[in-house]
């Protein structure tokens, strides 16, 4: 029954956007709720004749990691429900209808309380509510006189064991939603330089366009020059050093020029994409020019010895309102073509094209060795 909820709750979440999916997920979670509460009545009437654990399912969904205000109401209406239901049963007299409501106020006051008190852990809350909500059926048990053995086995061992079942689930559910965001991160990651993949930069875009404090999306497109010249000189192991090595320098100087703002990316091969928001293109392609100048400067060298002098070309646009990512990364494909086209080593961007990269090179790479 706690699962099913839960899992309710996940898709209300996810209808969020839409008004009335998210009123008809409410309904149905509603609904469902009390349609779960008469079976556990009857269930319990049948097996002990008594009717016990009608408040654990809203108990455990207010102590859950979000507290969604769905439950509060449907904790307060339990107990009414619960004990109208045994009035009809036959099980209980009308003339105890104040029972339900000092029952109603005493449980969801301590509830609250529990729910608000930070002082421990949400563990030993949620057993403190638990041991409340026994300890009030006793009382309810003490007020009818209707002790027996099974009745307070139930109010006791039974509410313990459905606590400590209760927890065991909810470690359960916590390793698996580690493990699927590990999957997820792991699946947005690239295998060989660790960097970002499309799938990511889908999802980044998407959410910064979503962003009112988002002024501007620049996308920017770098190979590394003759790429291939490195893998058919030197082999593909000094290759995947050559794009270990730029992309942990590249994605070093983003992020300290950019913190918070700017992402690298990797598509496959020599291709990297990078997104920068908020700055100006001025300001990216002041950087790029910066890391051109350091590339140079310090050439790469290998695990076998080899020196390889690095530089890249780029081109940098800006991602347009309304426009799908595809339609930009073309865009920006395009212009990095021209680039390679007029002798790489250079920036082409929608404001400063045609600007060779001061002290860049566009010859071939200066490979030597020792």
């Amino acid at each position: 029954m706690i699962i099913s909820q839960i899992y309710f709750e996940r898709y209300w979440i996810s209808s969020k956007s839409s008004s009335f999916n998210s009123w008809m997920i409410g309904l149905v979670i509603i609904i469902t709720y009390f349609i779960q509460e008469f079976f556990l009545l009857q269930i319990s009437v049948v097996n002990i004749n008594q009717v016990v654990f009608m408040q654990v399912i809203a108990t455990v969904m207010v102590f859950r990691n979000r507290v969604y205000k769905i439950w509060w109401p449907l904790l307060v209406l339990t107990p009414f429900f619960a004990n109208l239901a045994e009035y009809l049963l036959g099980l209980l007299p009308l003339t105890n209808w104040w029972y339900w409501i000092v029952e109603s106020i005493v449980f969801t006051s301590i509830s609250l309380f529990l729910v608000k008190l930070h002082g421990c852990s949400k563990r030993a809350r949620f057993f403190m509510a638990i041991a409340s909500l026994g300890i009030i059926e006793l009382i309810t048990l003490a007020i009818n006189r209707n002790y027996s053995l099974v009745s307070i086995a139930a109010c006791t061992l039974g509410l313990f064991l459905i606590a400590v079942f209760e927890e065991q689930r909810v470690k359960v559910e916590q390793r698996n939603d580690e493990k699927i965001k590990l999957l997820q991160r792991e699946s947005q990651r690239d295998d060989l330089t660790g960097l970002l993949n499309y799938r990511a930069l889908d999802h980044e875009i998407s959410k910064l366009a979503n962003k009112n404090e988002t002024n501007n999306i620049l996308i920017g497109a770098l190979n590394i020059d003759h790429f291939k010249t490195i893998n058919d000189t030197y082999g593909h192991f000094v290759g995947n050093e050559v794009l270990n090595y730029f992309s942990t320098f590249l994605r070093k100087q983003i992020h300290t020029v950019f913190p918070q703002h700017g992402f690298v990316y990797r598509f496959g091969g020599e291709e990297f994409t990078i997104v920068v928001s908020n700055y100006s293109i001025k300001e990216v392609d002041k950087l790029l020019h910066q890391v051109e100048r350091m590339l140079s400067g310090q050439p790469f060298k290998s695990k076998d010895g080899f020196k390889l002098s690095i530089s890249f070309s780029c081109s940098i646009t800006n991602h347009l309102k309304d426009e799908s990512l595809d339609e930009t990364l073309k865009r920006a494909d395009k212009m990095l073509y021209l680039v390679k086209e007029n002798g790489r080593g250079w920036i082409n961007s929608d404001r400063y094209s045609d600007q060779k990269i001061e002290n860049g090179t566009t010859s071939p790479l200066n490979m030597t060795s020792e």
